[in-house]
């Protein structure tokens, strides 16, 4: 098998929920000539090896999908293997907790405590891999692209302070505005390819109640803008209950499916160079989201019309106080607010008030240990 392809890519957590779906669909897109599906536990991948490379061959797609032994949490020799592999896109999915099982019972406390909180606090279950991650990306393949799913809005931030940011972070924003397509096509009663939207927001909106966080909206119907004729609160309202699993209100158990095709649009985009401009988070090392032109030499953030750049960040600025971090410092830690505190003491048992890159392990563990005790007590 050859080390170094004209085209490859690399997931990272292909094992879990939304690792498996990408896998799936980038297999039968035939847009990388080698897909690597990365997973510390090699046992674990032959579910979705197998079915990765049958889909492949369904669509006869020139995709080869191999598996590769990958520690995220072993920098050093995850920068070996990028650097025998110089693989042209990392999309990384990988977190040590998935939030999905528990969403249940986070409803259900937040909703006896009458207290919707942000998810700064969850920020060490990413960070604790997207850190080592980005350091083995700069030491053992720097030219490579990197699409990420682990809080991009805030994640890449924080990382962009020791020159570490990702390309682009999909998911979130990209969801979102898919689901303001759909409802501002059911509102005026045409076909949604028809419809094109620009929003500029953070990943807060899709958690806390619509109109505590701010957003930047704009929509056109074959480019002509129809932005006064919707109801931009109502149509976010919807995306975020139908696109997601975060709202207290949302009908949807898992939305895995939803971020990972977000993630291999993103992928398609960088890795056939089409320029196509789509939503993504954090590129730039900018908070929040924005419309991005992605292509090979990464993501450029495009802006809509009458929005500054100024004015764009102040924006998703406030999304990261919203979703509980008051202010990231230059060696990329974090204080959370006084809020954020409160529902870690009152609801999680959790006395923290400051996040360092280098306690993101520790403390993921403990985050892990606080929700499954939660769960427990909310389904007892």
């Amino acid at each position: 098998m050859s080390t170094r392809a004209e085209s490859s890519a690399i997931i990272t957590g292909a094992t879990g929920k939304v690792g498996t779906y990408i896998a799936l669909f980038l297999a039968r897109l035939g847009v990388a000539d080698v897909l690597y599906l990365g997973s510390r536990d090699q046992g674990k991948l032959g579910t979705v090896l197998h079915n990765a490379r049958v889909c492949s061959l369904l669509r006869e797609s020139k995709t080869q999908v191999e598996p590769l032994p990958l520690d995220l949490l072993d920098p050093e020799q995850t920068a070996e293997t990028l650097h025998r592999l110089r693989p042209t896109l990392i999309i990384n999915s990988a977190a040590l907790l998935s939030l999905y099982p528990f969403f249940p019972s986070l409803r259900k406390r937040q909703a006896r405590m009458g207290l919707v909180a942000g998810f700064g606090h969850t920020l060490p279950k990413d960070i604790a891999i997207l850190w080592p991650l980005m350091r083995a990306v700069r030491e053992g393949s720097p030219d490579t692209k990197v699409v990420n799913l682990a809080a991009p809005d805030t994640a890449h931030a924080m990382l962009d302070r020791l020159a570490l940011c990702p390309t682009v972070g999909a998911g979130t924003i990209d969801s979102t505005a898919q689901g303001i397509r759909l409802g501002a096509a059911r509102t005026l009663q045409l076909n949604p390819q028809r419809l094109e939207v620009r929003l500029v927001c953070h990943h807060a909106i899709r958690r806390l109640p619509v109109g505590t966080v701010p957003f930047f909206l704009r929509a056109y119907v074959d480019g002509r803008e129809v932005s006064a004729s919707l109801d931009p609160e109502a149509l976010i309202g919807e995306a975020v209950d139908v696109t997601g699993v975060e709202t207290m209100t949302t009908p949807v158990q898992s939305n895995a499916a939803i971020t990972a095709a977000s993630a291999v649009e993103a992928a398609h985009a960088i890795l056939l160079d089409t320029h196509r401009i789509r939503h993504g988070a954090g590129a730039r090392g900018w908070p929040g989201g924005t419309p991005v032109r992605l292509g090979r030499e990464g993501a450029e953030i495009v802006l809509p019309d009458g929005l500054s750049a100024e004015k764009a960040k102040e924006i998703n600025q406030e999304g990261v106080r919203a979703t509980g971090v008051e202010s990231i410092r230059s060696d990329g830690s974090i204080a959370f607010t006084e809020r954020e505190q409160f529902w870690l003491r009152e609801g999680l048992g959790l006395s923290w008030k400051e996040m360092r890159l280098e306690d993101a392990l520790p403390m993921s563990a403990e985050l892990e240990a606080a929700y499954r005790r939660m769960d427990a007590e909310e389904r007892g």
